[in-house]
């Protein structure tokens, strides 16, 4: 089940960061999203070919606009324009009851304003680590997770490590 919604806006070309397929697929996995999921920035394709359906997707790129989108969703996936982390973060908010969003993790750890938000909606569940944005040919080194937040979350914050397969 795809759901579209078209509203052209403007894309930032910096935001522009494509996740390797090993990782995508390692957060669904690993997190295993379950009822209607969304990737709000399809990009790729890596996170919603990962995705069990039913899922929805959205590509600014392809005129279906993530701040159009108003359906509520159990999960959303992927890994957002940092640019505009903020109000993407807001959006997210108002949707899904669990979000997992694959960020250099100091988007939401340097913000207490930000903190506050996600502490209102429940909390982060979980971080799991995947190296730095260079291990992923990203154009930054900082740490990178996959940064799950949870409505409702009352519990501690779980950390994990991506271990990559090795041949």
């Amino acid at each position: 089940m795809s759901m579209h919604i078209k509203t052209p806006t403007e894309q930032n070309p910096n935001d522009v960061v494509f996740t390797p397929a090993a990782w995508a697929a390692d957060i669904v996995d690993f997190f295993k999203p379950y009822g209607l999921s969304l990737d709000p920035c399809r990009g790729g394709s890596v996170f919603f070919d990962a995705l069990p359906e039913p899922k929805a997707w959205c590509e600014i790129a392809e005129g279906v606009d993530f701040f159009q989108f108003r359906d509520k969703v159990d999960w959303i996936v992927s890994n957002p324009p940092y640019s505009i982390f903020s109000k993407w973060l807001d959006h997210s908010l108002e949707l899904a009851d669990h979000i997992v969003y694959l960020i250099p993790v100091n988007k939401l750890l340097s913000s207490l304003q930000k903190l506050h938000k996600v502490y209102r909606f429940g909390g982060i569940a979980h971080i799991r680590y995947y190296g730095t944005g260079r291990d992923a040919g990203f154009p930054f080194g900082f740490p990178v997770g996959a940064v799950y937040l949870k409505r409702g979350h009352e519990g501690p914050v779980e950390i994990s490590w991506y271990h990559e397969a090795r041949p």
